[in-house]
């Protein structure tokens, strides 16, 4: 408020100090060239300016001014009803002068204000139908994208349960049934899933049962059931495991581990090498993933963990998905407490993912097991 203050002060002693400036002007050019100067002009000017750039206050204190000094020259009236007349009418005239400088001003500034609010507006309704349009579009594709993916073990159910029904077939053949099609319901199962906890995910509804666990021997567990898999490929797994004590929900931990290990085992290519790693740093859990596969484009790392996000979004990319695993394992990494991340020099040079979690117990302090690697032959 003193601040306003000082500011409005310094506005009058500016108006003020110019028409002293242009009476001392007239003055003394009339002195000293001996020829005088419109003074009247420069103070209406002088007038109009103050009115324009320092507002209305200043512009009719330089008019009171001007006034003030034209009746001081015009000596003691000898008509004070007549002499009353003129300089109401003089007080009327400036004030009018002043009062349409400033109005004119302040409509400048009041179009200028109302054309940038409608740049704003406008730019802001751009961006508002390309979000909108956006958003449309990533509907359409994942709409796309969850049918293809259900398709595709539904069409496998559906051609061996028809084997099954319509052709006398031997006891390996059922077997052979009976498992893709446990594989397949697992994989619409799996996807049925990841839909619900995104939609969990999005409307808060998403909750955690926490409890003390041993985050090594969550990844040990998850690792021995992904084993068939990485088998399947040929890859070699390496483990390096250490005692990490978390507060967690036992379910979702598992849920961030198997979705960043599935990840590691689909872009691995065949005979590839996958290293786990859990370890304690400090305050923090560390459960790490790096693998020599497919990498990551640098430009696509920032939109890694976006929900629906694929480096390949088309149909017919080489691997499925619909772009939400790793999404998950952000949220729920979060609501532990905890950072993820990824690294990888580029396509073809593989990836590593960290998550870090809290620990709950001070290095040395409760878990005095010594540290113990574990390395898994190949899976």
């Amino acid at each position: 408020m003193a601040r306003t203050a000082l500011t409005t002060l310094a506005r009058y002693l500016l108006a003020a100090g110019v028409f002293v400036l242009l009476v001392g002007i007239g003055r003394g050019a009339r002195a000293v060239f001996g020829f005088g100067v419109d003074t009247t002009s420069l103070i209406i000017l002088a007038m109009i300016g103050s009115a324009w750039y320092l507002g209305r206050g200043p512009g009719l204190l330089v008019a009171l001014l001007f006034e003030g000094m034209l009746d001081y020259y015009a000596g003691w009236p000898k008509d004070p009803v007549r002499f009353a007349v003129i300089g109401f009418n003089r007080i009327v005239l400036f004030g009018s002068v002043v009062w349409f400088a400033s109005a004119r001003r302040e409509a400048e500034r009041t179009l200028k204000a109302q054309q940038a609010a409608l740049a704003q507006a406008l730019d802001g309704e751009s961006k508002a139908r390309l979000e909108a349009e956006n958003a449309n579009r990533l509907k359409d594709e994942f709409l796309a994208t969850v049918s293809h993916e259900l398709r595709t073990p539904l069409n496998v159910i559906l051609g061996w349960a028809a084997m099954l029904n319509r052709h006398n077939v031997d006891q390996q053949t059922i077997r052979r049934a009976t498992d893709a099609i446990e594989r397949s319901a697992r994989t619409q199962s799996q996807i049925v899933g990841d839909i619900l906890d995104t939609s969990r995910i999005v409307t808060g509804q998403l909750r955690l049962d926490r409890d003390l666990l041993e985050m090594s021997a969550i990844v040990s567990d998850t690792v021995d059931t992904l084993g068939v898999a990485a088998t399947a490929k040929s890859l070699r797994v390496h483990v390096d495991l250490q005692p990490a004590l978390v507060l967690g929900d036992l379910v979702r931990l598992r849920q961030i581990i198997w979705n960043i290990l599935v990840n590691a085992i689909k872009f691995t290519p065949p005979g590839g090498t996958i290293d786990v790693v859990v370890r304690q740093s400090g305050e923090w859990a560390e459960f790490e993933v790096r693998d020599t596969g497919e990498g990551i484009d640098a430009a696509f790392v920032p939109r890694l963990f976006e929900r629906f996000a694929q480096a390949d979004a088309s149909m017919t990319r080489e691997h499925g998905g619909l772009g939400l695993g790793l999404a998950i394992v952000r949220h729920l990494v979060e609501l532990h407490g905890g950072t993820v991340g990824a690294h990888s020099d580029g396509p073809g040079r593989g990836a590593t993912f960290t998550v870090r979690l809290p620990v709950q117990v001070a290095p040395g302090q409760a878990i005095a097991t010594e540290a113990t690697q574990v390395v898994a032959p190949a899976l």
